[in-house]
């Protein structure tokens, strides 16, 4: 053996210690910290916590690192998991602010102003417009004028802002409500009693195949109402547009509304 080789074999800084003398990798104790109100019962949840649990740890950090989310030291395992099940529904669109829910419809005994709120977007709109602005007398007179006109200009009339405000508030009230039309169901209310149902059918029957149809004869005995479904949405959305809140003479405006 050449005194070279010796001098490799024996060196003390080169030799490489045997896997089970090697010291072992310390890992940090973490804490049970709350991340996040995930839904078990979601199916993207539990498919994505599944997917994570392929994971070691070490994998999960980098993951987590690469989109810029360092865990404390103090996390657990467990806690690391449904962090990145969240940051990973996150990216895919499936977790994050619910949509608004649809406005709730009042009851039969609600208010003009109430109605208002529900079937006049753009009076909604106006009203919500002038409560952010914390401008309580215009926010008070959208509220007073739909319930009484004559004691709203009592309180607040006489001044400049009263008649600006007042237009504001019949131009929200006339603006054209667009309907959202996803199918070819749709209720309508106000056609005269004496067309009866095959009047109705056929001045409906001009927008398309009827699929289905329901008619009665309301309580005043001087209008009817009920439902007709056409075999196309763009059928409903044509007699929607063509009808909703046309005055039928009677004292009422048609009124159709998409379902």
């Amino acid at each position: 053996m050449s005194a070279l080789v010796a001098s490799l074999l024996f060196t003390p800084s080169l030799l490489l210690a045997p896997a089970a003398l090697r010291t072992p990798r310390l890992l940090s104790v973490r804490s049970p910290i709350p991340v996040c109100n995930l839904d078990y019962n979601n199916p993207d949840v539990a498919a994505e916590f599944s997917a994570c649990q392929a994971l070691d740890t070490e994998e999960i950090e980098d993951e987590l690192a690469m989109s810029g989310v360092v865990p404390p030291p103090t996390m657990n395992d467990m806690d690391m998991r449904m962090m990145l099940v969240e940051l990973r529904l996150r990216k895919a669109g499936k977790l994050g602010e619910k949509k608004a829910a649809a406005p709730k419809k009042p009851p039969s005994n609600a208010n003009a102003f109430e109605v208002a709120l529900y079937e006049k977007p753009a009076f909604k709109e106006l009203y919500e417009k002038y409560k952010q602005a914390r401008d309580t007398n215009s926010a008070n007179l959208c509220t007073e004028y739909l319930l009484d006109k004559k004691r709203a200009k009592d309180r607040y009339g006489g001044t400049a802002t009263y008649d600006s405000t007042v237009a504001e508030i019949e131009e929200a009230l006339n603006a054209k409500v667009e309907q959202v039309v996803t199918s070819g169901k749709v209720a309508y209310a106000g056609f005269p009693s004496n067309m009866g149902e095959a009047g109705v059918r056929m001045t409906l029957a001009v927008f398309g195949e009827i699929v289905d149809m329901t008619w009665t004869e309301t309580d005043d005995g001087v209008s009817s109402a009920g439902q007709v479904e056409f075999e196309e949405a763009s059928m409903a959305k044509a007699a929607i547009d063509k009808y909703d809140g046309v005055d039928m003479g009677l004292g009422t405006s048609l009124e159709l509304r998409a379902l």
